[in-house]
């Protein structure tokens, strides 16, 4: 699930608020420092945010948009533990919120501009305090945050639930969310440091002429507890695109994250393979929006191949589980088209662009 809008310049003001105090000029940028392309990157505040969605919409999408079954095994977990948080005290008020908006949800991407909680919580005081008019701000800095978050919450009763859900958010951790994070990421550490290893020794440098040709030289790759076979990305041309996917359970499952990363690395070509092809009344009848999700799912599957055509029969047994779709003992890329039908024209200029990025003609 890709979000697209001007994200480099947001993160570049998103990071000069990180350095910031209260309402001043701002600090130096971080020093940018170098080091592997793509590195793997943790990030509590991310799955946080994440995780407060997942508790509170209905997931019914084809390929779910968080990990399958995670509302359930959370909920079960917390009553383990014997914990009525924050989170479940707001839980109807903003559950209302988002169905009377179903434009909040596109607020799932937000964590992915901050590098903190303790930023996104300092964001959000900026933004209520202005109340979303960037002139309330008392410096460039922080109008711009204040104007990037008006893009999420543009309405009074928006900045309303925004004001509710953080503070959910952190009754949720304090309560909760980090003690649990913490034990289930050391857990799962090993998964982690296989996916890791074979990202950067095999996975990634064979996509790299591909990342290249596409804008996507350069980022964060941020597995999520939270995420399964939906990612949630943020190009953000060479240098700084945020990509969360799904956290491998295990060492067994490393390929996880490299399933996922495909996935949403893919939504560059599909794009526009699917916007190519359609009329402007298709469009706006909201044939693109439906054909996106499968574009991502058979654009990912030919990505992967490039690596390895076995690890692509595995990406497409993933998928088709996430989908919940039988998965044969062989063939299984061809079940994946079946589920995930997409017109010739449209597939073939997948794998036209493909073919160019990694050829370079």
């Amino acid at each position: 699930m890709n979000r697209r809008q001007p994200a480099l310049a947001l993160l570049v003001l998103l990071a000069a608020l990180g350095c910031a105090g209260p309402q001043r000029a701002t600090d130096p940028l971080r020093p940018v420092v170098a080091g592997p392309r793509w590195p793997v990157k943790t990030r509590e505040h991310v799955d946080l945010w994440l995780h407060g969605f997942a508790m509170l919409m209905d997931d019914t999408a084809t390929v779910p948009l968080f990990d399958r079954g995670y509302r359930d095994r959370l909920t079960v977990e917390r009553n383990r533990r014997g914990l009525y948080t924050a989170l479940d005290s707001a839980r109807r008020d903003l559950v209302a919120g988002l169905r009377a908006r179903p434009a909040l949800e596109g607020a799932q991407f937000l964590a992915l501009y901050f590098g903190s909680w303790e930023e996104i919580q300092r964001g959000v005081t900026f933004f209520l305090r202005a109340e979303g008019d960037p002139r309330n701000a008392s410096n460039p800095e922080v109008a711009g945050v204040v104007a990037f978050l008006a893009q999420q919450f543009p309405r009074k009763e928006d900045r309303e639930w925004a004001r509710r859900f953080t503070a959910a958010l952190e009754g949720e951790r304090a309560q909760f969310f980090h003690t649990w994070w913490v034990e289930e990421q050391r857990r799962r550490t090993p998964g982690l440091a296989m996916g890791d290893s074979l990202w950067q020794a095999r996975w990634r440098p064979v996509l790299q002429p591909y990342l290249n040709a596409t804008q996507q030289q350069n980022g964060d790759l941020i597995p999520s507890l939270v995420l399964g076979g939906e990612g949630r990305a943020v190009p953000a041309g060479k240098l700084a695109s945020q990509y969360a996917v799904a956290w491998p359970a295990s060492a067994d499952s490393a390929e996880a994250l490299l399933f996922a990363f495909a996935h949403e690395a893919a939504g560059v070509v599909a794009n526009v393979a699917i916007a190519d092809h359609l009329t402007p009344a298709q469009q706006r009848a909201g044939a693109g929006t439906a054909l996106a999700a499968t574009g991502l799912v058979r654009g990912g599957a030919l990505l992967v191949a490039r690596i390895d055509p076995a690890l692509a029969e595995r990406y497409a047994r993933w998928y088709l589980t996430l989908a919940g779709r039988p998965v044969p003992t062989t063939g299984a890329l061809e079940a994946l088209a079946a589920a995930f039908p997409m017109p010739e024209e449209m597939l073939a200029s997948l794998r036209r662009q493909i073919d160019l990025a990694f050829t370079g003609i």
